[in-house]
């Protein structure tokens, strides 16, 4: 399996975090999908199986738990993951019934050109299917919503940032909005709760961390990522991933 991303045209860069490519040159495999606090826009390249399906376009929405899937022999797929708050410069649909769902682009987006797919295939390269994405995504972007939601893009910055030591209640009255009505807008914008999404992002630099750090303790990476202790960190990883932290 080759795995690769693509900085997206300088146009996108507030709303698209990256478009990837997968390639399947060897048999069929099955690997963990874990999350990663972004909505994806899927594209299932496969000419010898192609029947013009609409499912052959999906949306993954925010997963707060891991997910396995197939990968068939000798498949493309290429992904535009959308940055967090951003999906909906694409959609009108609530993100939060996303929530750890895949759907045919058809249920979202019921007037989708999918002549997108015959185009992708017919092209020569990954660099022209790259920039075919691009441009797509480019032309369906609502751009008058592109900056809509300063509020709830400024609320997932600050838990990025305060992950260890997160409290809501202060990021609510930094924002000068009552912590009810920030939750509100907040799961409608983001697709999941303000303590999911901090979760998420915990568990994501949690993983950076222990990958860069490999000698470090567990306990130590406990405490250093704001977790309660080893037991916290263990049950979260494997909530999220499906493994333990000795598996990573």
């Amino acid at each position: 399996m080759e795995y690769k991303e693509y900085i997206p045209y300088n146009n996108l860069n507030s709303i698209v975090d990256t478009i990837w490519l997968a390639t399947n040159f060897n048999q069929e495999i099955e690997s963990r999908i874990i999350p990663d606090g972004h909505i994806d826009v899927i594209f299932e390249l496969d000419k010898e199986t192609y029947n013009y399906s609409k499912n052959k376009i999906r949306v993954s929405g925010m997963m707060t738990t891991y997910k396995k899937v197939t990968s068939k022999k000798n498949s493309k797929t290429i992904g535009v993951r959308f940055k967090a708050g951003q999906f909906n410069t694409i959609s009108n649909i609530p993100v939060s019934e996303l929530k750890n769902e895949t759907l045919s682009a058809s249920d979202i987006f019921p007037h989708f050109n999918y002549s997108i797919l015959d185009k992708l295939i017919e092209c020569k390269n990954q660099f022209e299917k790259i920039a075919l994405v691009n441009d797509f995504i480019t032309n369906f972007i609502q751009w008058n919503k592109v900056n809509k939601n300063k509020l709830e893009l400024s609320v997932c910055k600050s838990i990025e940032a305060n992950f260890q030591d997160i409290d809501l209640a202060k990021i609510a009255k930094e924002h000068s909005i009552s912590l009810r009505q920030l939750e509100r807008r907040f799961k409608a914008i983001v697709g999941v709760t303000m303590k999911e999404y901090h979760s998420i992002t915990r568990f994501n630099k949690t993983m950076k961390h222990i990958s860069t750090n490999p000698d470090t303790s567990l306990l130590h990476v406990a405490f250093d990522m704001g977790y309660f202790d080893h037991s916290h960190l263990t049950k979260e990883i494997h909530k999220m991933s499906g493994l333990n932290p000795s598996e990573i």
